[in-house]
């Protein structure tokens, strides 16, 4: 029986502390390790390892190592390749990095996944073990959504999880928008927004078994006919669940009040700006900033916990921004915000601008670090001024002052959610050079 090992790699500590990060346990069980080890054939002994929370075994007995890398998590990916090729231990590499740093990754690895990992992955293991692996294997064609297998959750050690552990649930891919920022569309495919049918998203929610779920999707609300199916599919079950999901829906009475009966618990939203001109520039211009206010007070009335996401550092944005961005979050008691560094990702609009400009900074490290940085020369600031003034809208925001008078007294479900945000939030404010935002789904 061939043995599989995937990995999913940590990030550094830091830019100056070249150290794998590793924490105590997960907040959230993710989807990618489980997934990925669904979709290897029957006959395959498979492990899973999660570089955060766990040592890796170089010595141990495998076949072939499977690693998933992000851009942050892509240097650690190549040591950890690097010591199994050593061993002479096949190395497979996937994942969002490979869409544009391909050629990169197959430096470090016996061959690459382009693309989604249906099809393809299970095609990969029967190659390498019949000795006939090729260096490339490219996904051209959109991935069926309809029959995707149950992820393997047994195989996760339930000791690397804190006891509130929501379960990641994938029910669709892909984004309806181009926003100019965002790269989303292109680590897809490109081939637009897709669903997966209700009834097997909620057969997955019942096969976890969690009471609490996150769906992994840059847009919940794609087609929005299609998610008021699954919220009203979702009722029965009784679980919690987050999910990201455009402002608009936060008007929309109608959409908001079966969220609520269906179990959210929690909604992030791309405000991105409070400037239209600045929504303009980034081809958001389906976001109404003009609208922010009565769509504050919908949420609130109802008593549902959300964050806001922002960009700062676009062309339309000068050293005023920061205030006025800070001063209209206290007033209006949005419970959490996450500042963002504009960052010119490959496979974006901005990106192209920038490089054309010639106004990019050291490109080929650019989000390869956990923390705040600059990776452009922005218009009406320094870069030093841009970072600076993004940590410290962090640091005020999420200030134990500002928490007490954003923050209702925790009495709901939503109200702890909201708690919980802002007290991870606060880490990460207070430690902006070794910490990131955001988990690995």
């Amino acid at each position: 029986m061939p043995r599989l090992k995937i990995i999913q790699a940590t990030t550094y500590i830091s830019r100056d502390n070249r150290r794998p990060r590793k924490i105590g346990k997960r907040k959230m069980v993710g989807a990618v390790m489980p997934y990925l080890a669904a979709l290897a054939p029957s006959e395959w002994q498979v492990m899973l390892v999660d570089d955060a929370v766990e040592e890796i075994d170089y010595d141990a007995p495998v076949d072939v190592v499977a690693i998933t890398v992000r851009m942050v998590t892509s240097l650690r990916a190549y040591e950890i390749a690097d010591r199994f090729r050593e061993r002479k231990v096949t190395v497979l590499m996937g994942g969002p990095h490979a869409t544009f740093y391909s050629e990169e990754m197959a430096e470090h690895a016996d061959a690459v996944c382009i693309g989604e990992g249906e099809e393809i992955f299970p095609r990969m293991l029967a190659d390498a073990a019949a000795g006939r692996l090729q260096k490339f294997y490219h996904r051209d064609s959109v991935a069926c959504l309809k029959g995707m297998p149950t992820p393997r959750w047994d195989l996760l050690n339930p000791k690397h999880y804190v006891f509130y552990r929501p379960y990641v649930i994938q029910h669709s891919r892909g984004c309806p928008y181009t926003c100019d920022f965002c790269a989303e569309r292109r680590l897809n495919g490109d081939y637009g927004y897709r669903d997966r049918p209700v009834e097997e998203v909620v057969e997955e929610i019942r096969k976890c078994g969690a009471r609490h779920i996150f769906f992994a999707a840059s847009q919940f609300a794609g087609h929005p006919g299609r998610t008021m199916e699954l919220m009203e599919a979702l009722i029965p079950l009784k679980v919690r669940w987050s999910a990201l999901f455009s402002p608009r829906f936060g008007l929309d009475e109608k959409f908001l009040d079966l969220a609520k009966r269906s179990g959210l618990l929690h909604v992030n939203m791309g405000i991105e700006s409070i400037s239209q001109a600045t929504l303009n520039g980034m081809h958001k211009q389906f976001n109404k900033s003009q609208n922010y206010e009565a769509m504050i007070e919908n949420l609130n009335k109802k008593n549902i916990s959300y964050s806001f996401n922002f960009v700062f550092g676009t062309d339309a944005d000068d050293s005023s921004v920061f205030l006025a961005t800070l001063e209209f979050l206290q007033r209006h008691k949005v419970p959490a915000a996450y500042f963002n560094v504009l960052a010119p990702l490959r496979g974006t609009g901005v990106y192209e601008k920038l490089k054309a400009e010639d106004r990019l900074i050291d490109e080929p490290n650019m989000d390869r670090w956990p923390g705040v940085f600059y990776h452009f020369r922005p218009v009406h600031m320094s870069g030093e001024e841009l970072v600076n003034q993004v940590q410290k809208m962090q640091r005020e925001y999420y200030s134990w002052g500002s928490m007490l008078r954003r923050l209702r007294f925790p009495r709901t479900q939503a109200d702890f959610a909201s708690w919980n945000v802002n007290l991870t939030q606060r880490k990460v404010a207070l430690h902006p050079k070794s910490m990131s935002e955001f988990s690995e789904f």
